[in-house]
């Protein structure tokens, strides 16, 4: 008798462990349709973002244009000015790079 009770545990263990496999197998699938289904939604609402998204005009885009390259232009002058004003001044005190 105890070796039936031990048959019908092992095969109640083979068949829980088909079960288990078979879930995980399921999970695994649902998982990957979910990213699938995420990813296009990702792509459709990143397109309708982009048709919703309202250009500046042409004129105004070389506006900002020149402004940036203004500013980067007197930045540019700013640093080396600076350098050049620590240089003379290490100069100045004897501190040779």
């Amino acid at each position: 008798m105890v070796n039936e009770d031990k048959k019908l545990s092992k095969e109640e263990l083979k068949t829980q462990k088909e079960y288990n496999k078979r879930l995980k197998k399921k999970m695994r699938m649902q998982k990957k349709e979910i990213a699938k289904e995420a990813r296009l939604y990702t792509f459709r609402n990143w397109v309708k973002e982009i048709k919703r998204v309202v250009w500046p005009r042409n004129a105004k885009s070389w506006k900002w244009f020149g402004i940036t390259i203004a500013f980067l232009i007197i930045m540019a002058l700013f640093c080396f000015l600076v350098s050049l004003a620590f240089t003379s001044l290490w100069n100045s005190v004897g501190i040779k790079i």
